[in-house]
């Protein structure tokens, strides 16, 4: 038997099975960098947090990641599919642990692609076209740069509220663009 997408994420949101999940690394490829904080914000509910204790040691915030995606139906991530999930396995295998077993994956870069023509698909110019709530924040080139080299002196806290707002403003995206989902895969 198969279920209706739109009823799925009904009944997914209803029992609070759906999440959000955004990633925040010191780089864009996983031999060379590592993971510095991801949220999860399940629908609904605040965002929770795994943010490393230093720079390159990111295998207890991957595995309460991993463990975390691995407890929801459904996850939506904003070039996920292309990125953050990538970083994470890539960053597990490297650690040698299991990489994240698959769930029904909503990936709202390709649903939107696939369904609008904008000048630009990043989420925060949806966010920003939309007159969304949350917008998307802002790190400077010098706070990415001080994110690798000075984790312990404010720039993780300044990272873990990009990620929270990152999620946060996923949530209000899907809010806005659920009803143009007509499929979901892992």
């Amino acid at each position: 038997m198969q279920i209706d997408t739109q009823r799925f994420l009904r009944l997914t949101e209803k029992t609070s099975s759906i999440v959000f999940l955004d990633i925040e690394a010191n780089g864009l490829r996983g031999d060379y960098n590592s993971m510095l904080c991801a949220s999860i914000k399940q629908y609904g509910l605040p965002p929770i947090t795994y943010a490393v204790k230093k720079v390159g040691l990111d295998k207890e915030a991957l595995v309460a990641t991993r463990d975390a995606l691995e407890r929801a139906e459904c996850w939506v991530t904003y070039y996920g599919k292309g990125f953050d999930i990538k970083m994470i396995n890539t960053r597990l295998l490297r650690h040698g642990l299991a990489p994240i077993k698959k769930r029904p994956h909503i990936d709202l870069y390709y649903q939107l692609k696939s369904k609008t023509i904008m000048s630009r698909r990043s989420q925060g110019h949806y966010l920003s076209w939309l007159k969304l709530e949350q917008q998307k924040m802002s790190v400077s080139a010098d706070d990415w740069s001080r994110a690798a080299a000075d984790w312990n002196k404010g720039i993780k806290t300044k990272m873990v509220e990009r990620c929270e707002s990152d999620v946060e403003g996923l949530e209000c995206l899907y809010v806005r663009t659920s009803h143009l989902i007509t499929d979901i895969s892992c």
